[in-house]
């Protein structure tokens, strides 16, 4: 059957040329043969079935040659003498008829051999799809799935879903795939599935946990489509696509659980920096509550004190300690509790110096640029001012009239200037050369040189005290 049918590859030119002739020689040999014992017009008819197995075989075109050859030939030996065209009228309607039939014959192949080439080329297409999906199901890195929609029975799984699963795939087919999900996701998983089924949804997707041969349970992403009949709209296949992402959810759920790690620490951390801040301002409330009462036993020991230098003494002293007590204050009051602006800290502190020589018609201005600083910073800062604005108000004012102005600006690099001078007497400002320096100018020179800073001291007219700083480090 295979050779009637004809070759799926078409033969050439030259091989439709040769078998045509040979056909037309065999089926005039027939032919003879066919006179030599029967008689009549059996040599038209030998012609035919050659003709046939010619046309199906090679093609119209060696069915031609076939046909005309042949009945050239079947005409010679039909009429038993050389060729000739003088022939009655009976053998012109034999081989008339002849030439129609075969004609048909051609035609009819023709038709038939255009129809197989097709089927064939139809055929050659499914196999050819069936492979590429057969490559692409079999191959894919992630799992496959066909079942039959309604009871879930598996159809066909690939190697990937197989091996996530711990089985082998021919071990998996016949077997319901809801078996396969872990008992606890059941029945979600397959009100989600018949939502797919009825329609209502396109699609089936879902994060599920799957239960390997070994008892493991694993997280998988499935999304699966039903294929309805064009007829009938009733589902006849499921396919189904498994993507193994048991890493990725457990990377996910461990990120989670650090993350909520993460705020219960920062809820400790704010809370523990929240008792750390109320502690601190304790802290603070209770230096400048000691302060103060060292200021009242200062203020006591002056009054029972006749001597005017112990009096101005403890006078000094008491100016120093209120220093101190006003960085504490300050820092109590910031945000941080670590820094505050040195600007209405100085304001304040120069304020309180003024107030405690009330008697005299001294005027104090305070230029200070924002500056945020420490406790480090801070208490030589003010202790610094402290002296000089007192050293300017006990000495530069015999008159009791006069200026003081202290000022805080930026220097070059970074650094810091302070400068407090008053417009009073030189002589009473600067005191005696030839007299040992005093408590107060023993305290600015250390504390300058404890903060790093670099002092100039002008005389005349008035005295005026520069000290270049670091910048503090906040």
């Amino acid at each position: 059957m295979s050779w009637i049918h004809g070759d799926a590859r078409p033969a050439s030119l030259a091989a439709k040329v040769v078998g045509g002739a040979l056909a037309a020689g065999l089926s005039v040999a027939l032919g003879a043969l066919l006179r030599a014992h029967a008689g009549g017009g059996e040599p038209l008819m030998a012609v035919f079935p050659i003709l046939l197995v010619t046309c199906l075989r090679l093609g119209p075109v060696a069915g031609w040659l076939c046909l005309v050859g042949g009945l050239l030939g079947a005409w010679y030996v039909y009429l038993g003498q050389p060729f000739s065209f003088v022939i009655n009228g009976q053998e012109t309607r034999a081989l008339v008829t002849a030439a129609i039939v075969g004609g048909l014959i051609i035609g009819v192949c023709g038709l038939r051999r255009s129809a197989l080439r097709k089927h064939e080329q139809v055929a050659d297409a499914l196999i050819l799809n069936e492979a590429q999906f057969r490559a692409s199901f079999e191959n894919a890195a992630v799992g496959k799935v066909q079942t039959e929609p309604v009871s879930g029975r598996i159809i066909r799984v690939n190697q990937a879903f197989a091996a996530m699963l711990g089985y082998r795939p021919e071990e998996l087919v016949g077997r319901i795939g809801w078996e396969l999900t872990l008992e606890a996701d059941r029945e979600a998983d397959q009100d989600a599935y018949q939502l797919m089924l009825d329609g209502e949804r396109p699609a089936y997707i879902r994060e599920k946990r799957y239960v390997r041969r070994d008892g493991e349970v694993i997280w998988a992403r499935a999304s699966a489509t039903v294929t309805r009949s064009p007829k009938t709209g009733h589902p006849i296949l499921a396919a189904a696509v498994v993507e193994n992402i048991d890493e990725q959810h457990r990377s996910r759920l461990a990120l989670v659980n650090a993350k909520q790690d993460l705020e219960i620490l920062s809820a400790e951390q704010a809370a523990t920096i929240a008792q750390r801040d109320l502690l601190l301002r304790e802290v603070y409330h209770r230096v400048k509550n000691n302060l103060q009462i060292i200021d009242s036993l200062l203020v006591m020991q002056r009054r029972r004190l006749s001597d005017p230098e112990a009096r101005a003494a403890l006078a000094g002293l008491r100016g120093r300690v209120f220093a101190l007590g006003l960085v504490h204050h300050q820092l109590m009051g910031s945000q941080d509790l670590k820094t505050f602006d040195a600007a209405p800290f100085l304001e304040e502190l120069s304020s309180n110096l003024l107030q405690g020589v009330a008697t005299k018609d001294v005027r104090l201005s305070v230029n200070a640029m924002p500056l945020q600083v420490g406790l480090d910073f801070a208490i030589p800062l003010g202790l610094i001012v402290t002296e000089l604005v007192t050293n300017s108000l006990k000495h530069a004012f015999p008159s009791g009239e006069g200026a003081i102005e202290v000022l805080l600006k930026r220097g070059e690099d970074d650094r810091v200037v302070l400068i407090v001078s008053d417009d009073g007497t030189a002589a009473a400002s600067s005191g005696s050369e030839a007299a040992p320096a005093s408590l107060g100018v023993t305290i600015v020179d250390g504390l300058v040189r404890q903060l790093g800073g670099t002092l100039t001291v002008r005389r005349g007219p008035g005295f005026h005290t520069e000290i270049d700083l670091p910048g503090p480090v906040v």
